[in-house]
């Protein structure tokens, strides 16, 4: 491993602190601090997605200190030889392993030859490090986005940091706070998250936190449902908590109904649609027990759904 990367995890000296060049993230209370230098952040397409998850220099959360340092780097990707393999994700086009004490995550590209595209240095408690970047094109070289850089990156670092905190869980999921409610609707791939997230869209006091993943949290003796930047095919986030009121598992019906199920069966279905780092055998654990915790203390069941307006006035028959 060369120099500069066996030192990459620690602060970036010299960062430069003009506009521009430094962004603060707040997704679900995880704070991410993002530094860059010479460089040019590209704000287009999705970058849309995370304007609400954004936050400027003295507006930092209230927690003080970020979750997260990162310094990012777009240009000539570092070679890092693996020591000790943590997960291997190929699948998911993305590994993690351990080199010098550090982590490194390392993505690559999802089209083939699946070339590598992004390098992150981590320190071993994940609380900072460098992110190179890959260039987008070639007649930008030094370009970049956050899009490109958070995912998948971006949600493991979240995962890591809400387990680690032992605060809560990112779910596989359709998040609404309806008239200051919040309600979770869990399903997988093709469960009708999307299609309910477009039929809400019509209701002017419905906000839609996430159609795809969302956050749910453990705070002020209450569960909390919170929005993330990465949406499904509804294109909506919303970066807005609100208390969990009630949880949903989608199927879809022939009619709309409420179907009672065991506290067991539940709990399995929710268990199926966390994203779990499966790299560390505590959070695993707490993720078991915060599932548990949240089945028991939060009115569940499962809602077979027709895709037209009538299901909305249904749940919102429901009270």
């Amino acid at each position: 491993m060369s120099e500069a990367v066996r030192a990459s995890a620690g602060p970036a000296p010299g960062v430069s602190r003009r506009p521009g060049e430094r962004l603060h993230l707040s997704i679900a209370g995880i704070g991410i601090d993002l530094t860059w230098a010479g460089g040019r952040l590209t704000r287009g397409g999705a970058h849309r997605f995370y304007r609400q998850f954004l936050r400027d220099e003295n507006r930092r959360s209230q927690r003080g200190r970020p979750n997260v340092a990162l310094h990012v780097e777009c240009g000539e990707l570092p070679t890092v030889t693996p020591e000790r393999m943590i997960f291997d994700a190929m699948a998911n086009h993305w590994r993690l392993f351990r080199t010098d004490g550090q982590a490194v995550f390392e993505v690559f590209h999802p089209l083939p030859p699946h070339p590598l595209i992004q390098v992150s240095v981590m320190a071993p408690d994940f609380t900072s490090g460098r992110v190179y970047l890959a260039p987008a094109t070639t007649s930008h070289p030094s370009s970049w986005s956050l899009p490109r850089m958070m995912r998948p990156f971006g949600e493991l670092l979240l995962i890591q940091h809400l387990l680690r905190e032992r605060r809560g869980v990112l779910v596989h999921a359709l998040g609404v706070a309806d008239r200051g409610a919040g309600l979770l609707f869990v399903g997988r791939s093709g469960a009708g998250k999307s299609n309910l997230a477009r039929l809400y869209k019509l209701h002017a006091d419905v906000i839609i936190l996430g159609d795809e993943r969302v956050v749910v949290t453990a705070e002020h003796g209450g569960f909390w449902l919170s929005g993330t930047p990465w949406p499904g095919d509804g294109f909506t986030v919303s970066g807005d908590r609100v208390p969990l009121r009630k949880v949903f598992f989608l199927e879809h019906g022939s009619r709309n109904a409420l179907i009672p199920d065991t506290r067991l069966t539940l709990y399995g279905l929710l268990f199926q649609q966390l994203f779990l780092p499966f790299w560390r055998e505590d959070a695993l654990g707490f993720a078991v027990y915060f599932a548990h915790q949240l089945i028991t203390a939060v009115p569940a069941c499962r809602l077979a759904f027709v895709n037209d307006r009538t299901a909305i006035e249904f749940l919102h028959g429901q009270g």
